[in-house]
């Protein structure tokens, strides 16, 4: 079994104040704003222009360069933080802890026994410990 390498995922924690909605590789993306997103470092270089020299392309396809320049892109972009996606071992540990399961009683405790509802269980059975007995005595 393979593992996932951590290394090729990048965490986006968009804080520029608005939802950013963005596609790659036939996947929609959405960055709610104070929010974090894990994406492969792929994605956030096609979407945000992470780790290229040149983000004129990734700034085209957000609609920043329709409105603005590309220094005034650039700092939209500091907005944008990129940092490493925690392992799953620290997400784990660091969670509420889970309680046992809850008990769960029968709506209806006479229908375990085999008698209708109002009825008495007679006291009387064919397995009782007597007949047991008697069953073993014979042999």
């Amino acid at each position: 079994m393979s593992t996932l390498d951590l290394s090729d995922y990048i965490r986006v924690t968009n804080r520029t104040g608005q939802t950013i909605k963005a596609r790659y590789d036939g996947k929609d993306y959405v960055f709610k704003d104070n929010d974090s997103t894990d994406v492969h470092n792929l994605a956030a270089t096609h979407i945000f222009g992470f780790g290229a020299d040149d983000k004129t392309n990734a700034f085209h396809r957000l609609g920043w360069l329709a409105k603005e320049s590309y220094e005034q892109a650039l700092e939209r972009l500091k907005d944008i933080e990129f940092g490493d996606v925690p392992s799953p071992a620290v997400s784990i540990t660091s969670g509420p802890k889970k309680r046992g399961r809850p008990r769960i009683s029968s709506p209806t405790p006479l229908a375990d026994t085999g008698a209708d509802e109002g009825e008495e269980v007679s006291a009387s059975s064919s397995n009782s410990a007597e007949d047991q007995d008697e069953a073993v005595g014979d042999l």
